[in-house]
């Protein structure tokens, strides 16, 4: 996975204090829940888009910064730093439907989604799908815990997302 992903769905957090689902689920029991991080979800994949590295890692969990040699933000920052040679400006951000993701190797359970990019004119027909893990982190945050590009045969659906974080 490494640095490449990293540098294709970075992010921000999202404060959202009172929206933890008290299921037991991983934060993925309630509408609340599902909105709040489809709502990080966008966020986390505009920083990637504006090159808010900082966000971007400030969004990840300590535990996918780790996995990329990164022990601080700083040094997240620093791995992330390839500036794109291309304008994505005019890029749109769009997100498929929420669902539930059991814990899965070193991922703890949490809400599984869906984010495509389409890149505008600067790669025009040319779409990013990536399915993202977030989970909830201090504070009534969601952070992005795992982030697994999804080929373009794969169908964007709630079942390929599952099926995408269960085998990376």
């Amino acid at each position: 996975m490494g640095r490449a992903t990293g540098m294709l769905v970075p992010a921000v957090t999202l404060s959202l204090a009172g929206c933890d689902s008290g299921d037991g689920t991983g934060g993925g029991g309630n509408k609340e829940s599902a909105a709040a991080a489809i709502e990080a979800a966008r966020a986390y994949q505009q920083a990637s888009m504006d090159q808010d590295r900082k966000a971007a890692c400030e969004a990840r969990t300590e535990r996918l910064r780790r996995s990329w040699g990164a022990d601080t933000i700083a040094e997240c920052v620093e791995i992330t730093g390839t500036s794109r040679l291309q304008n994505h400006s005019d890029a749109q951000v769009s997100t498929g439907e929420a669902v539930e993701i059991e814990a899965s190797g070193p991922h703890p359970a949490g809400i599984g989604l869906r984010v495509t990019v389409e890149p505008g004119t600067a790669a025009r027909g040319m779409s990013i799908n990536t399915a993202l893990r977030l989970v909830p982190g201090g504070r009534g945050t969601w952070l992005v815990d795992q982030a697994v590009n999804l080929a373009e045969t794969e169908s964007p659906d709630g079942e390929a997302v599952r099926a995408a974080l269960r085998r990376k």
